[in-house]
């Protein structure tokens, strides 16, 4: 049976350790020891370089969740207005479409005796080329006209001989007849009185005309 060693040279009368005696010797239980908590150091280390910038991160996100939402209403409010705003507008453009529309074929229609002073549907009153200027408060006693009627008055100079009824009467009968206001209206009563705006000297007496449309069912 024979046994290899080694001789320390360096250090006479000590057996030189191999690297088996190092994990094996009379210290190997401690040097495993160092080893283990070493490495399970730096395991440590890694993990909380690794987790804890992802954890901060995500407490920060978590925080910041409240104020998102704060945001977020406050965003749903402003767009609700905004949505809001453009039917609004939508619909205040659709309407005065169809008072552009209006009053131009009240212009085709209405022959040079008469002159236009007011159209008023529902409360809303426009004064066309001639007539009263806006802002112009109504008289003591005028109510506005119900919801789904117009109003048109119009003057017409006072001549010799009978009222103007053939230029009035073809006036009723080109609006009736005319798609934009034919659709929606249907005569419901007219009327021709003397006019009391004017009376100067030197100014010829007018005759008023008011005819009152009714709004059809649809």
């Amino acid at each position: 049976m024979s046994a290899r060693f080694s001789i320390d040279l360096v250090h006479p009368g000590h057996v030189a350790d191999t690297w088996q005696d190092w994990f094996v010797g009379p210290q190997g239980r401690r040097r495993w020891v160092f080893a283990a908590a070493g490495c399970g150091l730096i395991l440590l280390l890694v993990v909380i370089a690794l987790i804890l910038p992802t954890r901060v991160r995500l407490s920060q996100d978590v925080g910041a969740i409240p104020k998102l939402r704060a945001d977020l209403g406050r965003s749903d409010g402003d767009l609700i207005l905004i949505k809001s705003n453009l039917e609004a507008l939508a619909l205040e453009a659709k309407r005065q479409v169809r008072w552009a529309e209006m009053l131009n074929a009240f212009r085709q229609q209405i022959p040079a005796t008469l002159r236009l002073q007011k159209v008023e549907v529902g409360g809303a009153t426009a004064s066309p080329g001639g007539g009263a200027p806006a802002g112009q408060p109504q008289p003591q006693g005028a109510a506005p006209p119900p919801l789904g009627e117009l109003r048109i008055e119009a003057l017409t100079p006072l001549r010799p001989g009978p009222p103007p009824l053939i230029e009035i009467a073809q006036f009723m009968g080109g609006l009736m007849k005319d798609p934009v206001v034919g659709k929606r209206y249907q005569l419901r009563s007219w009327e021709i009185k003397q006019s009391t705006t004017g009376g100067g000297p030197g100014e010829r007496e007018q005759l008023q005309v008011l005819i009152v449309l009714g709004e059809k069912a649809q």
